[in-house]
């Protein structure tokens, strides 16, 4: 089984010779539209899949200023042969061709309320933004969702594997429960469809930004097939509980701290293997997909993803860790 067909049969809950495992961080070195770095890394550190980061396009592409609500209500959509598009099609293709069936492949999708955020520098920023001129905002999101659709569409010609949909925005402090329902739910629900049409393998990244807790029930019963989490920073709702929560027929994803000085990024071998295989023995291996939280500190040597990966190796060669001499 190849890592392609091991990370779709993961994410649909069938059968798999081993756990798939892969992480993502980001690249702001621009050079070669960083295709280069990024299939670099997901090979060094033997990953099954790969989820595509969006440096260099995770601000709004626009030629003027974007500091105020005015200035957002005059944005307009791009076309397919604006940078800002093509330059994402062009990273997703090559970095596909790249890793061919060694490594499946997924390319991050912000939702508009999160692109708007990322381009004015902060949730504080965007949310005084909304509040006091929801009308320009929903413009621009408006703006920003019709890209995507077209971004998406681009994407799905490339040989990608599927999309990576980042839901952000429901920290507690942020919005009330009615609010997020009314304000930012119709959003998510429209992107995930959109997704949907063009790939029927998706995952969606429930974001613990800035380690913030989520109202994270306002995602459970959205549609979608396989969920990404902070198990370290929601309450009470580590990987094993994931399918008991989100539904049996759904795949989990994660299970890794990416905090700087967390395991992941300092651990030994011995201790990476083991907690990987204790991780193991309390989800099972149908329907999961080891991960990280969020992206990887960039600082994290390839080798610590390697282990993981072969800690999956080992634990399906054994099928119990304690069966292994250290």
């Amino acid at each position: 089984m190849n890592a392609v067909e091991r990370t779709k049969n993961a994410m649909k809950c069938r059968e798999v010779d081993r756990v798939p495992a892969g992480f993502y961080t980001h690249f702001p070195d621009q050079e070669d539209n960083t295709v280069k770095d990024q299939v670099r890394w997901a090979k060094t550190a033997a990953m099954d899949y790969l989820v595509i980061e969006t440096d260099g396009f995770m601000d709004f592409h626009w030629d003027g200023p974007l500091k105020t609500t005015a200035d957002w209500s005059r944005i307009r959509p791009h076309t397919k042969d604006d940078w800002y598009i093509r330059g994402q099609v062009d990273r997703a293709a090559r970095i596909a061709e790249g890793l061919g069936d060694d490594c499946a492949s997924f390319y991050i999708i912000y939702t508009p309320y999160s692109t708007i955020k990322h381009t004015v520098g902060g949730e504080t920023a965007v949310n005084l933004m909304f509040r006091s001129d929801p009308a320009a905002i929903t413009h621009a999101m408006q703006v920003i969702e019709e890209d995507n659709a077209l971004l998406m569409e681009g994407l799905s010609r490339t040989g990608l594997t599927g999309l990576f949909l980042s839901l952000q925005n429901g920290e507690k402090w942020r919005f009330t429960v009615p609010e997020y329902e009314d304000w930012m739910a119709p959003w998510d629900c429209r992107m995930l469809s959109k997704a949907k049409e063009v790939s029927e393998y998706n995952m969606i990244h429930l974001c613990s930004w800035g380690c913030e807790p989520n109202n994270i029930g306002l995602w459970k019963d959205m549609e979608y097939e396989t969920v990404n989490w902070g198990v370290h920073i929601e309450e009470d709702l580590p990987l094993e509980k994931g399918h008991a929560y989100f539904g049996e027929d759904r795949a989990v994803m994660g299970g890794f701290d990416v905090r700087p000085g967390k395991l992941l990024q300092c651990g030994t071998e011995l201790e990476i293997k083991r907690f990987t295989k204790a991780l193991l023995d309390k989800t099972g291996e149908r329907g999961v997909l080891l991960s990280g939280d969020c992206s990887v500190q960039k600082e994290t040597d390839e080798a610590h993803m390697r282990w993981v990966t072969e800690a999956c190796e080992e634990y399906a060669a054994h099928r119990g860790w304690k069966k292994i001499a250290f």
